[in-house]
């Protein structure tokens, strides 16, 4: 009888995307473009988007209790999304110092312990994302800054990489649960020069005059925290409307 519940093909379930990338590339726009979108606001970026959002969320709770409000109440949104990550860590950390007042920091705290407090709170976070995704059909978004992290290597070798900008343990927390890791960014090409009478090549970086430039990646390399669980091309236009649909289109694919 356990072999006849074994399930085949691809089962369509809501997605769960984390885009990262360089400052004002359009990470709030393109989120904004994903279907039925409502958006809950940790810092104060969307004056110039027209989209549905919550009031600006000022605690940590406040962003549980916008959740809980998409669980329990009447809507029709399809996708939530959480503007920005970081910020939400941001409220996390005022949370844990709120109850400890005498620490200034995490880092007064000894061991590590004061980054572990945020785990549980972005647990708690996740089992809402998930009753949302299973008992609402709520795709997610989380929108994240990039920085610039040093890898170490087992090999022994080190390298620069962008990666959302996350205490590590709830970097690792969110890589591992989100479907897809989207990294966007401007696509330049390089052009060489000649300077003066040195004869000196010079490489430098030219962007595109039409402003089709900007490009998500889904694909992980050493430079960048990418990946996709889904079939999708490894680069792709940062246009809402062309990512969605084609997103779309491999979830809901005939069997």
């Amino acid at each position: 009888m356990a072999l006849a519940s074994i399930l085949t093909g691809i089962t369509p379930e809501p997605f769960r995307l984390l885009v990262h990338g360089i400052e004002g590339v359009g990470k709030s726009t393109l989120s904004a473009q994903a279907p039925d979108p409502v958006f809950i606001q940790t810092e104060d970026g969307l004056v110039q988007i027209d989209v549905p959002k919550f009031p600006l969320a000022e605690s940590f709770e406040a962003v549980t209790g916008y959740l809980n409000d998409l669980l329990n109440e009447k809507h029709d949104y399809q996708t939530v999304v959480i503007d920005s990550i970081d910020w939400l860590e941001k409220l996390a950390v005022q949370k844990v110092l709120e109850k400890h007042r005498d620490k200034t920091t995490l880092a007064d705290f000894d061991y590590g312990r004061g980054y572990a407090m945020l785990i549980p709170l972005f647990e708690a976070v996740i089992g809402l994302l998930n009753r949302l995704r299973q008992e609402r059909k709520m795709n997610v978004i989380f929108i994240a800054h990039t920085k610039m992290e040093k890898v170490e290597d087992p090999s022994g070798a080190s390298y620069d990489q962008y990666a959302p900008r996350l205490d590590r343990r709830i970097n690792g927390l969110l890589r591992e649960w989100s479907d897809i890791i989207a990294f966007a960014t401007v696509e330049v090409s390089r052009t060489t020069e000649k300077d003066g009478f040195k004869q000196r090549v010079l490489a430098k970086a030219v962007r595109d005059p039409s402003g089709n430039d900007r490009v998500l990646i889904l694909e992980s390399t050493p430079a960048i925290v990418a990946k996709s669980r889904y079939a999708l091309p490894a680069k792709m236009p940062l246009d809402g409307n062309v990512f969605f649909t084609e997103l779309w289109n491999f979830i809901h694919k005939p069997q």
